[in-house]
């Protein structure tokens, strides 16, 4: 068990960005926007090729969380700057940073600094605060 303090370092956590990927993002946001699906759309936009949404990332976010701090945390705060974009066939990566532990009207609160990144570098910047499941709240499983 560890007790999360600030400076802990997040594990990588990576994840295929496939078309198959990109085409369920699509139907689960409803974010029909052609560049997120059909290459030739995201070409004549000026894209390398189909890339993710804003929703796909904000999920990618959650589940690093859920990752880290457990299934039972509760995803508090959530801001997603978008730099670059992340195209199919690449591989996202998220590393952290535990910002701060604090405690807030009797619940433990992490405030995180989250970055994702492919092969091309960081593409998206994130911070984020979860309240540690009661159960969880000095101590977490690596």
């Amino acid at each position: 068990m560890t007790n999360w303090k600030a400076g802990d370092a997040l594990r990588r956590i990576e994840l295929p960005l496939t078309l198959r990927r990109a085409v369920q993002a699509v139907a689960g946001t409803r974010d029909y926007y052609p560049v997120h699906h059909d290459e030739e759309a995201a070409s004549a936009s000026g894209a390398r090729t189909i890339f993710f949404n804003t929703m796909f990332l904000q999920a990618f976010a959650g589940r690093a969380a859920n990752e880290w701090f457990g299934n039972d945390a509760f995803l508090r705060r959530l801001d997603v700057a978008m730099r670059a974009p992340n195209y199919i066939g690449q591989t996202l990566a998220a590393e952290g940073t535990v910002v701060e532990v604090r405690e807030s009207d009797g619940v433990k609160l992490v405030d995180v600094d989250c970055t994702m990144s492919t092969k091309d570098g960081p593409t998206t910047g994130v911070k984020f605060t979860v309240e540690l499941a009661p159960d969880n709240r000095g101590q977490v499983s690596t």
